[in-house]
């Protein structure tokens, strides 16, 4: 399927999920916002992807909401304010609820709904040049958005998610690989590289056992520690009967890579 905002390439068990409008820094319009749900869905499906890689053609990762669309809220009657944010969550959900590893590699400028997007997916990878910041507050809106204020305190902690949804601060990317808000950071060359390598990496392991080790990860943010206990339980007694974890065994065995199915 051909999409207008995006540019899709699979090669290797990876889908490449390029957002496409460079002249607008890759701004989240409503086009490309659902293209994003449509894609989402499509690659959930394929069988052949076992992992999902998301960057911004030119200089963007992406940068935020299309301003043009956005003055048009306020012609806007509350019922329909609550649609236009209503289908940006449901875009969040989709992504955050992908069973398979998904992977942001930020190329570039990365704020509002394009930092939400990157928080999204499981993995952060930046350049140098990355910056990324929560900027709702400059804006006149809350920082309460595209699921903002339940990502970012899980993955730098309350004190500085509450500093930069108060602030909108953007900030480079070495501050934002201390506090927990990118994984790595790479040379501007070396990012694409790098992501492509994680990717491949996800995709040549056992796709049951990553499938429902993201079940557990999520299930952990909002549960107390004995009732997750009882899912890994019944999540590790579903892999040991799988055909992907007897595979592994007899790879460790035989001395050779392991070659998973999804079984």
């Amino acid at each position: 399927m051909d999409y207008e905002t995006l540019l899709i390439e699979r090669q290797k068990g990876v889908a490449s999920v390029t957002l496409n409008r460079p002249t607008k820094l890759n701004a989240l319009n409503s086009t490309m916002a659902e293209e994003l749900r449509q894609v989402i869905k499509e690659l959930e499906a394929d069988r052949e992807i076992r992992a999902i890689l998301f960057t911004g053609a030119g200089r963007a990762f992406c940068a935020g909401g299309d301003v043009k669309e956005l003055a048009k809220i306020e012609k806007m009657k509350t019922n329909e304010i609550e649609q236009f944010v209503r289908f940006g969550d449901l875009l969040i959900w989709d992504l955050i609820n992908l069973e398979k590893p998904t992977i942001a590699a930020i190329n570039g400028v990365a704020v509002g709904g394009g930092c939400c997007l990157a928080m999204g997916c499981d993995i952060r990878l930046a350049s140098t040049e990355t910056r990324l910041g929560v900027v709702f507050v400059k804006r006149g809106i809350s920082g309460a958005d595209l699921g903002a204020t339940w990502l970012l305190p899980r993955l730098v902690g309350a004190g500085w998610a509450a500093q930069l949804l108060l602030t909108g601060d953007i900030i480079e990317a070495s501050l934002a690989e201390r506090i927990g808000l990118v994984n790595q950071v790479f040379p501007p060359d070396k990012l694409m590289p790098a992501a492509h390598e994680l990717a491949e990496k996800l995709a040549a392991g056992p796709p049951l056992a990553l499938k429902v080790t993201k079940r557990a990860l999520k299930h952990s943010l909002y549960r107390g520690m004995a009732e997750h206990l009882d899912l890994e339980g019944m999540i590790q007694t579903f892999c040991f009967r799988t055909e992907d974890q007897r595979e592994g065994v007899k790879s460790f065995l035989e001395k050779r890579e392991a070659s998973f199915k999804g079984e």
